[in-house]
């Protein structure tokens, strides 16, 4: 008794074990881990959805300079081929300086003067009805120089490539998960061992198995939800410090960042919604993995 009551008793395991420490910052470590592959799988999502639907709802019609026949006059055909063309809501001729620019990461701007320069006739298509392009490719036979390209077979890359990094991404977090339940496993048994004599008091006094694992429990469970916590907060931070790495607007892994962290409500409640699931998962991953263990152990000890 102190001060007139009764005091509360103190913690079968202390948080201040070593072992409990060092579990702690390993499945931070791990939570951290698990928010950037999480991060990465959202962010190639929407850059796919947002590649692939530019993608869809245009096509480009290439007319090349040929012998005996004025490109103009062929551009004018083509356009209007387009135009009269069901499922096609505008076609517009671009200049000579867009195909230039295609170009010029390859040929240098200097080396394109004189060069008979393709003309590209940028098209918009109805995505509720879209044109069958056999027939569209098929009508601007009558076109010289002129080709279709549907960008289908970039389409198919761009989803060949986010299915792989995806498969990637997936693995990293069962791998994740496999190292969780590994260092939990042994966490359990540096603890335990570390505070044998306790348990061998408690069984001696009569203490079920089920009661010693229930006292321990309550620390794997604090150890795994702070672990997820501390493990989020950096995740965040760190696509905060990428997204200030670059202009807003400039593209790449700035705008990739911004986009996660600022995103609409509705998407930005799914993002976060995936997020802060980690922190769950991790205490799970404790509470669960350290019970079986502990009751495997504590077995054993009889």
């Amino acid at each position: 008794m102190k001060g007139g009551g009764f005091q509360r008793p103190g913690a079968i395991i202390p948080a201040s074990v070593g072992a409990l420490r060092s579990l702690t910052v390993a499945m931070a470590v791990m939570c951290y881990l698990a928010c950037l592959a999480i991060g990465a799988l959202i962010l190639i999502d929407r850059a796919v959805q947002s590649w692939t639907s530019g993608l869809a709802r245009e096509v480009t019609v290439q007319v090349r300079m040929v012998r005996d026949a004025d490109i103009e006059i062929e551009l004018e055909k083509a356009q209007a081929i387009l135009t009269d063309f069901e499922g096609i809501q505008s076609a517009t001729v671009l200049g000579r300086d867009a195909g230039m620019k295609l170009l010029e990461p390859w040929l240098g701007s200097g080396n394109l003067e004189g060069l008979p320069i393709p003309r590209l006739i940028q098209v918009v298509i109805d995505e509720s009805s879209p044109p069958d392009f056999d027939a569209l490719k098929t009508a601007l036979g009558d076109v010289k120089g002129a080709s279709l390209d549907t960008h289908r077979r970039w389409q198919a890359e761009l989803t060949r490539m986010a299915r792989a990094l995806s498969i990637l991404s997936y693995t990293v977090l069962a791998l994740i998960c496999v190292s969780a339940i590994a260092i939990v496993v042994f966490g359990t048994r540096a603890v335990l061992h570390a505070n044998r004599p306790i348990v061998d008091l408690l069984h001696l006094v009569g203490a079920k198995d089920g009661y010693i694992a229930r006292q321990i429990d309550g620390r794997f469970l604090k150890t795994g939800l702070f672990a997820g916590l501390i493990g989020v907060a950096l995740g965040l931070l760190t696509f905060f410090l990428l997204s200030l790495t670059g202009p807003e607007g400039g593209g790449g892994i700035a705008d990739a960042s911004r986009s996660l962290l600022f995103a609409p409500p509705p998407v930005a409640v799914l993002s976060y919604g995936f997020l802060l699931a980690v922190p769950v998962v991790a205490t799970l991953i404790c509470l669960i993995t350290s019970r079986f263990t502990l009751m495997r152990m504590l077995g054993d000890v009889l």
